[in-house]
């Protein structure tokens, strides 16, 4: 069921990390010249958020700087309160996978499909 104002998710958690891995592979060569409008920045918020909650709580000691730029960029084109609101969206979306898997095994499936943006 959707949530006003919110695109419903296609099958759920297990879409989020695959359509956002592909927008990264996708996106990464030609971070510098896209602009917010050239891609899906709510899934890219989403992504991010998931990927930053994992860092902290899996210990990954290396996140890739140009997410993070163009977080900032896709944050600063929603706005704070929606941009805000797709990242919450994304750490939820870490939180729910860890309570349904096993800790290490969540941590070792990001690292690995998120390997160009997240290093163990």
């Amino acid at each position: 069921m959707a949530v006003a104002g919110r695109p419903p998710m296609a099958r759920g958690l297990r879409v989020a990390p695959a359509t956002a891995l592909a927008t990264v592979m996708l996106l990464l060569p030609g971070m510098r010249s896209a602009t917010a409008a050239d891609f899906d920045c709510v899934g890219f918020l989403r992504m991010h958020g998931l990927l930053r909650r994992a860092s902290t709580a899996c210990g990954f000691t290396e996140y890739n700087p140009a997410i993070v730029d163009r977080a900032r960029i896709c944050f600063d084109a929603l706005g704070s309160r929606r941009g805000t609101e797709e990242v919450q969206s994304g750490v939820a979306e870490f939180e729910q996978l860890r309570s349904t898997r096993h800790h290490d095994a969540v941590c070792a499936m990001l690292a690995a499909k998120f390997s160009m943006v997240v290093r163990p």
